[in-house]
Formats: structure tokens, sequence, C-alpha cells
């Protein structure tokens, strides 16, 4: 009986009881009717990445597939049928393409108001229980489930532009549609805390937006590149005097229109709330982790009318949405600078660490550097 040779590839995985990054070999899998086999080119590790790493974060009990900021190019489609990208062109070998981190039904209670990333039956890239099937960024490959919205990659944009697309940029759209539902960006002094790569890819939306973005950022090494990105003025959150100053000389003392919290710290949130003007809206992001409770006054919520909005992933179009931006200014902004490091798959372990020791705006992981 011939001995057939089954051809594997390499998957880098998250162990939660020993908090590290372990190599496992799995069989390459060939795409059934509707999905696609991708070859991932590139992944960059996402704050949430390294939230899991640390333990702060509680994906699943068991060995995970960690990576969803992810592009890579087509290696197989499966079925006869022709497959389509979010904008309705084909589908083809060798297309270098990126995909919605969250694929949902469509149908369900949520999917039909609005809010697809809270799909009931929703499936995210990269935070799924190792199956041996590769799900996530920190593999060679990647397969597609038959419903995932695909977007194709304008052949202007880097790997390392294009790769957090699909969950900083395309996060940093939704936050802005949700906030716009009810207050104008364009004319508004605009709070933006934190200036990782979401607060500095929002910096750059407000910018582009007609919108003047201020920052709340502790690392001052980093104000550097707020105001590359357009900021502004940059401030220390622990600088309460200097935060009262800024907000009385810009608004006059009404205090800002909009706010964004990215940080997810209960101080930022709080010192956000007393910060915004009467009528203003508030917009958390960051708090995606466990942390302390934030105090409201209801009263005073009620007498400033205030607008607080919670944000938790983001939806097709929001994707489509951070592709056209990203293809249209990143000359304008330097995001390919973001990516300070990169690490072949094999050191997936290095690209925690580093990340973790130098606390850069991303690392990059791909499979050859």
């Amino acid at each position: 009986m011939q001995n057939l040779r089954i051809r594997t590839g390499k998957a880098m995985l998250y162990q939660p009881a020993t908090n590290q990054i372990t190599p496992s070999v799995y069989p390459v899998p060939t795409p059934g009717d509707g999905e696609i086999l991708v070859r991932v080119t590139c992944c960059t590790l996402c704050g949430s990445d390294l939230h899991t790493y640390t333990g702060r974060r509680k994906e699943n009990n068991g060995p995970s597939l960690l990576g969803h900021e992810i592009i890579g190019v087509i290696e197989a489609i499966g079925g006869n049928e022709v497959r389509n990208d979010y904008d309705g062109a084909p589908l083809r070998l060798g297309q270098r393409i990126t995909w919605s981190m969250v694929v949902s039904c469509g149908n369900c209670f949520f999917c039909k108001r609005g809010i697809s990333q809270k799909c009931e039956m929703k499936y995210k890239y990269g935070h799924d229980s190792w199956s041996g099937v590769p799900t996530g960024g920190l593999a060679e490959h990647c397969l597609l489930r038959a419903n995932t919205p695909i977007f194709s990659i304008p052949d202007g944009l880097s790997d390392e532009v294009v790769a957090p697309v699909n969950c900083a940029t395309a996060t940093v759209f939704a936050a802005s549609r949700l906030v716009e539902e009810t207050h104008r960006i364009q004319g508004s002094k605009v709070l933006i805390w934190g200036a990782g790569m979401l607060g500095l890819t929002a910096i750059a939306r407000v910018r582009d937006s007609g919108g003047v973005p201020y920052v709340v950022e502790p690392d001052q090494n980093r104000w550097g590149i707020a105001r590359c990105f357009g900021a502004e003025g940059c401030v220390d959150p622990t600088d309460r005097t200097g935060m009262l100053e800024m907000s009385t000389a810009i608004t006059r003392g009404r205090g800002f229109d909009i706010s964004f919290d990215f940080s997810g710290v209960t101080d930022a949130i709080q010192q956000s709330i007393s910060i915004i003007r009467i009528g203003g809206c508030i917009n958390l992001v960051g708090s995606v982790f466990p942390a302390e409770s934030v105090s409201l006054d209801p009263e005073d919520i009620v007498r400033r009318m205030l607008t607080i909005r919670g944000l938790h992933n983001y939806r097709p179009d929001d994707l489509a949405c951070a592709i056209k931006f990203l293809e249209r200014t990143s000359s304008q902004y330097p995001f390919e600078s973001l990516v300070s490091e990169t690490f072949c798959l094999e050191d997936t372990e290095k690209a925690f660490q580093f990340a973790l020791e130098h606390q850069p705006i991303r690392v990059a992981v791909k499979g050859e550097v």
C-alpha cells in the first residue's frame, strides 16, 4: 500500500497553564465548500493578545491559537462556486486578503439589530481553543469559514500598515461610527485617552473627519508620535492641573465635546466623565479586561445630558471603511513605523516577551523574515 505523505504546517500555541507559547504541527486542511485556505503572511500582536498571554484576560482553559490581526494570500478555494470579496469582486489564488475577525450568522436577534459583532452564534478568529485546525494568525495557515467577510488588500499597502486593520483600525471606525450617530466629529474638540495603536489611529481618524484631537497619554515618549498623527496637544493623565488648564483654555471651560477611551483604565474613564461638556459624548472602547468599577452619579449624567456608549468589536462595513481610509491616507500618516520589530513564526515567544518588555505600538510575526 502506497504511503502518502501528509502536508503539515506549524502553529504556535498559547498554553494558559504556563503562560507560554509552544509549537505544534497540524495537517494542512483541505477547504470544503465555501471555505478558503490562506497562507498567513503577517500577524501583528494586539493588546488583547498580550492580555491573554499574561493571564489578565481569560480566553480558554486549554491551548489556544492566538492572533487576529492577520493578512495572507489565498492558497486554496473549496468547492466549485466562485467566491467574491466584500465588494463583489471574484477571489483568486495568490490574492492578498484580510477578513473580518468576527463571523456572524446574519439572522439572529442581534444581527437584525445592527450589532452583528455580538451575534448569538458568532465565531472569532484568533480566539479559539486549539482543535488541530488553524484559525488564528500565529500559524502558517488559516482556514476561513464559508460565510467569512473577505476583503482584498490594495497593492499599495504594506504588510505592516494593513495587518492591524482587522482589529485596531476597524474598531476605531466602529467607535467613530457610533459617536457620529448622535454627535458630529467635524468641528469638535475630541479627547483621546491612550496613544497606542487604537489611540493613534483615532487621532488620524478625527483629523480626517475635521475634528481637533487632544491626547491623554502617560508615556511622554509617545507624544511626538501622537503629534505626527495629528494630535493638537498632549497631556499626562496624572497631571490633573495640566488637564484642567488644557480643557479650560481649549473649550473656554465648557469641557470637551467627545471623549474616546482606549486605555481601559478606571481613573481615565472617571476623569473623562468629569471633563466632558454638557451634552457631550463618551465612547468606551478599551475596557476589555477586568478592572475596578467606575463611580457614576446619575443626577450628574442627567443634568449634564451626557451620552455614554460602549463598543466591542466591529461590523464588516467598519472594516471596509478602515481599509479605504488606509489606502487613502497611509502616505499622510506614519502607520508603517508603528510596527517596530518583526519576528519569524518560530520566535513567537520572543515576540511576546519583546512586546511586554519594550511596549512598542506593535510587533509583527511573519512566516518568513
